[in-house]
């Protein structure tokens, strides 16, 4: 009786635990914001409004895709939503125009992962639609509840006298982080996950201890289970390989296939319903063609083998811990390599297992043939997944769940069954608690964070950040008048290599209320003027990183906001990268962008500084002081001037605002012809040159009127544009050079042609 009450105990606190995680999941997560929960929603309110089933017409069809599902947990969402006035409050479903499907872990994870637009109050929204949506995702935790439930029942009857070993296979299942969110979400996995563990019961009861009674039990749980998903239907094949196994109990056969066909019948009787109609609307009981016409992430043609590996690295991450709509928040990727080596370990101690039990003679067939039936079962999930990929870019670990107590039964026999080790139990139990902490991390480090950027004020603004203080104006309202205010960025590093990103934090005061969803554009070009450079990345948002559409930005209030912005290698190097920041509607692109009382718009923060295959000791033609080297030069003559190619090396950091001058020179020493500017175009000024860079650039002294032919020569010089002086000049044996003006060499000028 003890031994009971303690059972029912952990029993009944594991639940409340993983039902205390599910609900923080679910206040976590935005309504409609895990996978494909808006077209499961909308399945329930038309069944709630019209009291029909959605019927798919066509791929024009304006009913929800997964209208093609198996009804029972729309039915019992139906049921429990029936009597909320649903018009009273809509659940809008405006898309987000800047949503990033694309996996990556923080930070990058919490940058506009939000499917559709929210008011950051919904949180607090109980009525119409909003409290159906929450009740349907409850029936999901209730149905995850259950699951567990089933497991812990389903490895006590698989083995027997190992309570411990049942507890450890629900305490891993309820602190799983994915089934944690997939039980949180308005969709019928988890009671599709539910039903599987149901049947798997039912048909180890009936090897167990064949009757009438089991097979009736059989036949009811796979109904059940057929109803809940239409990918369980690969669990009436594995009931025949069950109903085989139970030969053991020398019943006549007449006997045992009444029983079959009484089991079958019950399968027929909840679900044949549900298949003739499919076959009749679709001509197809499962309804797989009609669901192919609707969704638009059919492939077009079957993945290539070197696909697959893809395929399978991609479901192991989403079957361990992902979240958002599109499942791209995603953890470190350190934490799926402690789940892959889990998993080997596992398939090798799985191995090892079963050598040793049948070598000591302690795997009885029986127990033998119910292991393999759950082994079977995550074979064919696996199959249904393959076969699904095969034609749908869909590779989701969830859709491997329908397995899961099988496979917490093979991980639990493989680590905790008979004969007891002290080593391989560890393994388990720091699996689990790795898993719970992880099940808190999910909440507290990826959703949370993805979905609820904090207001700040002023006073909680980044000390350390490059105050610019950028008023932008409103379109709408009187002219001139002030919306959103730009206080400052910080953006790292200073100093990038080609291909390299730049982490971008923008801080933003909104000033009055704003009328339209207005989006931030933040892009970064080479150069120091955007006009004239070459744009290397672009991050465009909705304030907040998505979590705060302007609308619903109370004005007075601070939003910190930081990207993560890749960059394409730019054409020319080295370069400085200027940061141009404006703001915009996105809905009307015919409209300008919103003017800036302050501010030019852009601002220089970073540089790309050239790879040079130069030696330190290079030898040097001319030196100017401070901190400037002439390496080498080479002339290029053509009819409509010179081309001048000049490699520079910095031997210290040289002031900013200097510039280089060229002279074309006749035999007489007169001037000719010349160009002076910064270096490089300005695109990279002397201010961001740092000792050992080495600097490439080209200038072109412009022939505009004829020259008669000749020798002339080329004096090269650096001069400070603030003040006009020039640079002290040396040449390569040391010498002063006069006028600071250094003489790279003679030239022909050949006659006119």
């Amino acid at each position: 009786m003890k031994t009971r009450r303690e059972e029912l105990i952990f029993l009944f606190v594991l639940s409340i635990c993983f039902l205390g995680l599910s609900f923080a999941y679910q206040l976590a997560t935005p309504l409609g914001e895990a996978p494909d929960e808006l077209s499961h929603f909308r399945v329930i309110t038309y069944l709630v409004r019209r009291r029909s089933w959605p019927v798919i017409q066509g791929p024009d069809t304006n009913v929800p895709h997964e209208s093609t599902q198996f009804p029972l947990y729309y039915v019992l969402s139906a049921i429990a939503t029936g009597w909320i006035p649903l018009d009273d409050q809509i659940v809008h479903e405006e898309p987000n125009p800047h949503h990033i499907g694309a996996p990556a872990p923080p930070p990058e994870a919490w940058a506009n992962r939000n499917f559709i637009v929210h008011d950051p109050q919904e949180i607090r929204n109980w009525r119409g639609e909003f409290l159906a949506f929450r009740i349907a995702r409850l029936i999901s935790s209730l149905a995850g509840v259950m699951a567990i439930l089933l497991v812990y029942r389903l490895i006590r009857r698989v083995l027997p006298g190992q309570r411990g070993t049942a507890m450890m296979a629900a305490a891993m299942m309820a602190f799983h982080p994915r089934w944690i969110a997939l039980a949180s979400s308005v969709s019928n996995d988890a009671l599709a996950v539910a039903g599987s563990a149901l049947a798997l019961n039912a048909i180890v009861d009936y090897a167990l201890r064949p009757s009438w009674r089991q097979a009736g039990w059989v036949g009811l749980a796979l109904g059940i289970a057929l109803l809940a998903k239409a990918s369980n239907i690969g669990l009436i094949p594995l009931w025949i390989l069950g109903w085989m196994v139970s030969a053991h109990a020398q019943r006549p056969w007449r006997v045992r296939g009444a029983e079959l066909a009484l089991s079958l019948l019950g399968v027929i009787l909840l679900s044949g319903g549900w298949l003739g109609r499919n076959f009749f609307l679709y001509r197809d009981p499962l309804a797989f063609r009609a669901h192919m016409a609707v969704i638009h992430w059919v492939r077009p043609e079957p993945p290539a083998w070197s696909d697959w590996i893809a395929i399978f690295l991609r479901a192991r991450e989403t079957a361990f811990l992902s979240f958002g709509a599109i499942e791209g928040i995603i953890a470190e990727r350190w934490i799926y390599g402690i789940w892959d080596l889990f998993l080997l370990l596992t398939g090798a101690q799985v191995f090892r297992q079963g050598w040793r039990l049948r070598a000591r003679g302690q795997l009885n067939r029986l127990q033998g043939f119910l292991l393999l039936i759950h082994v079977l079962w995550l074979g064919v999930a696996i199959l249904e997944f393959v076969a699904w990929n095969v034609r749908v870019e869909a590779p989701l670990g969830r859709l491997l769940f329908i397995a899961l107590p099988a496979f917490w039964l093979i991980v639990v026999w493989a680590w905790e069954g008979p004969p007891p080790v002290a080593w391989e139990k560890s393994v388990g139990r720091a699996w689990l608690i790795y898993t719970t902490l992880l099940s808190v991390l999910g909440f507290s480090r990826y959703l949370w964070p993805a979905f609820h950027q904090p207001l700040r004020a002023m006073n909680e603004v980044p000390a350390d950040l490059q105050r610019l203080d950028w008023v932008f104006e409103d379109l709408e309202g009187p002219p001139g008048e002030p919306l959103v205010r730009l206080i400052g960025i910080q953006a790292t590093p200073r100093r990038l290599m080609p291909g390299q990103a730049v982490r971008l934090t923008a801080c933003w005061e909104l000033l009055r209320p704003a009328h339209r969803n207005y989006s931030f554009t933040y892009q970064i070009w080479s150069g120091p003027d955007p006009t004239r450079g070459e744009r290397l990345g672009q991050v465009d948002s909705y304030p907040g990183m998505g979590s705060w559409p302007m609308r619903s930005w109370p004005p007075g209030s601070v939003i910190c906001e930081t990207y993560r912005i890749p960059l394409s290698p730019p054409g020319d190097m080295p370069t400085i990268l200027s940061l141009l920041v404006g703001v915009y509607d996105r809905s009307h692109p015919d409209l300008p962008q919103l003017p800036r009382r302050s501010g030019d718009g852009w601002i220089p923060f970073a540089k790309i500084p050239l790879r040079s295959a130069w030696p330190e000791d290079s030898s040097w033609e001319a030196r100017f002081e401070p901190g400037i080297l002439l390496l080498a030069h080479r002339f290029q003559v053509f009819d409509q001037g010179i081309l001048v190619s000049l490699t520079w090396k910095a031997t210290a950091s040289p002031p900013p605002g200097l510039h280089v001058f060229l002279h074309l020179l006749d035999s007489e020493g007169r001037w000719v012809a010349g160009g002076d500017g910064p270096p490089r175009g300005g695109a990279y000024p002397t201010g961001w040159w740092e000792a050992g860079e080495i600097i490439e650039e080209q200038r072109w002294i412009d022939l505009k009127q004829p020259i008669p032919p000749g020798t002339y020569r080329v004096h090269v010089g650096w001069y400070d544009l603030g003040t006009g002086e020039r640079l002290p000049a040396f040449d390569a044996t040391g010498k002063p050079a006069p006028g600071f003006s250094v003489p790279l060499g003679e030239l022909q000028i050949p006659p006119a042609p």
